[in-house]
């Protein structure tokens, strides 16, 4: 009975604290905005991962006995270069490129994409599974031609940041299944701290060509506080909230969240920076959300019932966002 007791309690933390990670990245979205305003993508990755792991490198040294980074260090590396150094490049640069909403918009397709990957880690395909993902991407194809299916064949300056917020929704699947692996070996605090740390070292030598602490020291305070606030909420608070998630209801489950990131985006851009939603983002957003739901309600043909006491999802014969 008290365990019982116990599992249900540390679902729904999962599940609260999952619902402040999502509202922690759709304000990244908008304080991205105000931060690329006047600092290159690269540079501002950088400076926001430095920033988060030195916030977490008391919690992750605290932390670092129950370790086992022999056992988590392929699946590391992966959620290092897929999530510490190539997702947030490449989301800077998106967010540079278009509007908040399409990038949230097109970031949501992580968990349909997390599922085309997921033979990469011996799950199989669905039929249903196979349908959503052709729901999402056709949605996605929509956000991106703004409801012209002609502009597929001639895709160019213009819908280069929808692109690169495809490859984004890409790399953050890819860490979401290294993630799986990881967080049964590692606490969350070394797991984000390690992929902060070595993502923002990475990242600041690549920027280093674009002067990344000058463009710090000349940047306004709003820009600053725009980007204290992604260290803070949407990276370190919003990652642990994420591992929590992971860690305790499974990574499928906790992908779903992602249903809710275009919505909040699309609200408060449209609130807080005067972005406007039109008809081709509103039609093309809700098939990409439909086919994010059909794909995660599609079953498992071989996934074994998850072990509720453990709290940990089911590993088939793994990684990272």
């Amino acid at each position: 009975m008290t365990r019982g007791v116990r599992d249900w309690s540390s679902e729904h933390r999962a599940y609260l604290g999952l619902c402040v990670a999502t509202l922690g990245w759709a304000s990244a979205f908008i304080a991205g905005k105000l931060v690329l305003a006047e600092i290159t993508p690269l540079s501002a990755a950088g400076w926001r991962h430095l920033a988060a792991a030195v916030v977490l490198l008391p919690f992750a040294w605290r932390a670092r006995g129950a370790a086992n980074l022999r056992a988590a260090a392929l699946p590391l590396a992966a959620m290092i270069v897929c999530g510490g150094v190539l997702y947030q490049w490449v989301f800077m640069a998106a967010l540079q490129r278009t509007s908040a909403t399409n990038t949230a918009l097109l970031i949501a397709l992580n968990p349909a994409l997390t599922f085309l990957l997921a033979p990469l880690v011996g799950e199989a395909y669905t039929r249903r599974g196979l349908v959503g993902i052709a729901l999402a991407l056709s949605g996605a194809a929509l956000v991106i031609t703004r409801g012209d299916p002609s502009a597929l064949t001639s895709l160019g300056s213009s819908h280069v940041g929808d692109l690169l917020a495809l490859a984004a929704a890409a790399l953050w699947a890819s860490f979401n299944l290294a993630a799986r692996r990881v967080v049964v070996h590692l606490p969350h605090s070394l797991t984000n701290g390690i992929t902060y740390g070595i993502g923002s070292l990475v990242l600041l030598t690549l920027a280093a060509p674009e002067a990344p602490v000058a463009q710090v020291l000349h940047a306004s305070w709003s820009a600053l506080g725009a980007l204290l606030f992604m260290v803070v909420f949407s990276s370190v608070i919003a990652g642990q909230l994420f591992l929590f998630g992971v860690h305790t209801v499974g990574v499928g489950r906790t992908v779903v969240f992602v249903y809710l990131i275009p919505v909040a985006t699309a609200l408060l851009s449209t609130l807080l920076i005067g972005e406007t939603l039109v008809a081709s983002q509103l039609v093309g957003g809700a098939a990409v959300l439909a086919g994010v739901y059909v794909t995660t309600r599609a079953p498992r043909s071989n996934e074994p019932r998850r072990n509720r006491g453990a709290g940990v999802a089911p590993t088939p014969p793994r990684t990272r966002g």
